[in-house]
């Protein structure tokens, strides 16, 4: 769907419909809204679908134009809930409504006008950019391996963003941002909803090759027998058990000028199917084990944004990609494995192997790059879930200037985390007698062991957060911007994140 401004006074718009948006039970309507209705829109007065429209969220009315009004022959209500619970969320989900509400009448070429937001508790470029990821992301569908009853659905071709005046530059660089980010919110996506048998990770290399060269970043794909050499015995340890090659891809965007600044890391767990290992899952719900890269995803789809919007900043992504699964080579409980930082880890289980191959992933980063910051996403423990449910993501780390960063741009774009700590006694749960630490603890605390685990691979020094997705990376239910299914997650967090990174001194560690 092609996205682009009509510039031209009100009497002169024209489209197939256009969008306005409704708080329930409001004293009059939004301020564009009303002079709509008391000019172009004078017609509206009479219709018996406005009168009967309550703007509950996400309730729509269409309202038909009398036959002699051909320029806007539509008008499309979506309601946002009472204006006291009004969060962007709300706006971002009532967009995709009624986009998908255009989609089913065969709209071609809806329209938003800019009055639209006029009076909105947002500001006017945050309320642009949330309803066209909103519009954008939640006609998204993945369809690729359907062969029958997959007949296509006429999408919108184009969406105007109708103004009286040349937008200013807040305004244009929010249509780009939506822009990016929808497109690697929904790589994400695709790439986590896609079979383990397609996305192995030969075909992450391949799709992160893709990116590489359609944005001319630097990429590396480290294999098995390299990431052994390298002493990378952790993430080795979990690779062995299964016959699908592994590799440690390493893609870097460094436009010029930045190429010795220190960058900032976004490392993803890439385990394309867990079985548990010799740990072996439950059998219940195993086919959504295609969804423990979902982390590496995120990765992804953070530097598909970066490469359409042409970050000025140097940012690098690691993804350890690997099965787990449970062959006669595959790594055993009662394993001592020794890692790329030097220490040693008691396997106590298999199931436990997202830390395992990140910890050699973070160790490495920081080894190689002297980052600003590193930030992991992953989908780690289904302890996070079971403490913060499906719709929160638990962040993590030793510095809490960039963790409350984080915690701000999630919330600012419907990403919601919230902070666990991080408190030295917690890796008492965590002591081996056989090495210097184990792989897991007991049942309690599990999304913050996962955690402490990690924390023992950054130095003091690097500025570091963890963030487990496990609940948040996929929903049973359709809000809108996100279908039911693979939710992309992350994404737009870490890109607002490389956004919104200082450029003159990186976070400093708070102990």
């Amino acid at each position: 769907m092609l996205i682009e401004w009509q510039i031209a006074s009100v009497e002169d718009w024209h489209a197939d419909a256009i969008i306005f948006f409704v708080f329930e039970k409001a004293d009059a309507p939004l301020a564009g809204f009303r002079r709509y209705l008391e000019g172009k829109g004078s017609w509206l007065s009479g219709s018996a679908a406005l009168k009967d429209f309550q703007a509950k969220p996400n309730e729509m009315a269409v309202c038909y134009a009398p036959s002699e009004e051909k320029a806007i022959p539509r008008v499309i209500l979506v309601g946002l809930g009472p204006a006291d619970r009004f969060e962007s969320d709300k706006l971002k989900n009532a967009a995709a409504h009624a986009l998908r509400k255009c989609r089913e009448l065969n709209v071609a070429r809806p329209a938003i006008a800019m009055t639209a937001f006029e009076g909105l508790p947002l500001e006017s470029p945050a309320a642009l950019r949330e309803s066209l990821f909103g519009a954008v992301a939640g006609l998204h569908k993945f369809n690729e391996l359907k062969t029958r009853n997959s007949e296509a659905e006429s999408a919108p071709e184009t969406l105007f963003l109708l103004s009286e005046s040349e937008p200013d530059n807040p305004m244009a660089e929010a249509v780009n941002i939506a822009e990016s980010e929808s497109g690697g919110v929904m790589l994400a996506r695709d790439l986590t909803v896609s079979p383990s048998n397609r996305a192995t990770p030969a075909f992450l290399a391949e799709t992160a090759r893709q990116l590489a060269q359609k944005y001319s970043f630097k990429i590396e794909v480290i294999d098995l027998d390299s990431a052994v050499s390298m002493g990378m015995g952790a993430f080795a340890a979990v690779a062995r058990g299964s016959r699908e090659p592994a590799f440690i891809i390493i893609i870097e965007h460094a436009p010029p000028g930045t190429e010795n600044d220190p960058p900032l890391v976004f490392i993803g767990k890439g385990i394309t199917f867990d079985s548990g290992g010799i740990s072996l899952k439950s059998p219940d719900k195993l086919d959504a084990m295609k969804q423990d890269m979902a982390g590496a995803a995120s990765v992804l789809g953070a530097f598909e944004a970066i490469g359409r919007i042409g970050l000025k900043r140097r940012v690098v992504g690691i993804l350890p990609c690997t099965e787990n699964m449970p062959d006669g080579k595959a790594y055993k409980p009662g394993d001592v494995l020794k890692s790329f930082s030097g220490q040693t880890i008691e396997v106590i289980s298999t199931d436990a192997e997202g830390r395992v191959v990140l910890c050699d992933a973070i160790a490495y980063a920081a080894a190689k790059y002297s980052p600003a910051a590193i930030i992991d996403i992953a989908t780690l423990t289904g302890a996070c879930i079971i403490a913060l449910g499906n719709q929160v993501a638990a962040v993590l780390g030793n510095n809490e200037e960039l963790m409350d960063s984080v915690k701000q741009a999630g919330w600012d774009l419907g990403e919601k985390f919230w902070p666990l700590p991080l408190w030295d006694f917690y890796f008492e749960a965590l002591k081996s007698e056989v090495a210097d630490m184990k792989n897991v603890g007991d049942r309690s605390a599990g999304a913050i062991i996962g955690g402490i685990f990690l924390k023992q691979f950054v130095p003091r020094e690097v500025a570091w957060v963890h963030l487990d997705i496990a609940g948040t990376a996929w929903t049973d239910k359709d809000s809108g911007a996100t279908p039911r299914g693979a939710t992309g997650f992350g994404v737009r967090t870490l890109f607002e994140i490389a956004r919104r990174w200082p450029e003159s001194q990186a976070w400093g560690i708070i102990e």
